[in-house]
């Protein structure tokens, strides 16, 4: 493996909804072809679970320029057209800079990304991520840098089993101080089986 980047890194997220009739071997399937993304350009490390009718990915890459060899190789296109699309209703993604690096053991994932709105401001975008960054668990937050028109900011906050119950009261606190940006908030939460623990990369 080539020495990890110096500068801030990307984390991709990927949440999509699943169809209700969809088959749990088309969910096993999606979540075998997330875990093969390690494999891609720029792929740092993969988390991915499936839960309450959502699947969750998230991929943390070398940075900016990693992102769009990452989009066009064949482990994520596998993800996206053979793993998704037979068994979801929906999805949403977001590429975020951060300079977090991946957390080295995983029980759940809090996805989430800010909807873009003309009342959005840049020092609520601020303002947001550091509250994210302060809840408990491992948080890979920040503004995001493509489609911006769509969303604004974005990340995961990875909890070990522990943390799952803090987090969630603490999530609920927060919310009161977020005001209006509570209601451009995408979002979607799924546990994981346990993970063996990662070295920082």
């Amino acid at each position: 493996m080539t020495e990890p980047p110096t500068g801030p890194r990307v984390v991709h997220v990927v949440c999509a909804t699943v169809r209700p009739d969809a088959p749990i071997e088309a969910v096993t399937q999606a979540l075998e072809l997330a875990r093969a993304m390690d494999g891609a350009p720029g792929a740092r490390r993969v988390l991915c679970g499936a839960d309450a009718g959502l699947v969750v990915a998230v991929t943390w890459l070398d940075g900016r320029a990693a992102l769009e060899p990452f989009a066009a190789s064949p482990p994520h296109m596998a993800f996206v057209m053979r793993g998704l699309a037979p068994c979801i209703k929906g999805m949403w993604s977001a590429g975020v800079e951060t300079d977090a690096p991946p957390p080295r053991a995983v029980d759940a994932l809090w996805v989430f990304a800010v909807r873009d709105s003309d009342t959005l401001y840049e020092w609520q975008i601020r303002d947001l991520v550091h509250a994210v960054d302060a809840l408990p668990g491992h948080a890979a937050a920040g503004p995001t840098f493509e489609e911006r028109d769509r969303y604004r900011a974005g990340g995961v906050v990875a909890l070990v089993a522990g943390e799952v119950e803090p987090f969630h009261a603490a999530l609920a606190t927060a919310r009161t101080a977020w005001g209006d940006i509570s209601d451009l908030l995408t979002e979607g939460f799924v546990r994981l089986g346990p993970t063996k623990a990662s070295a920082d990369v």
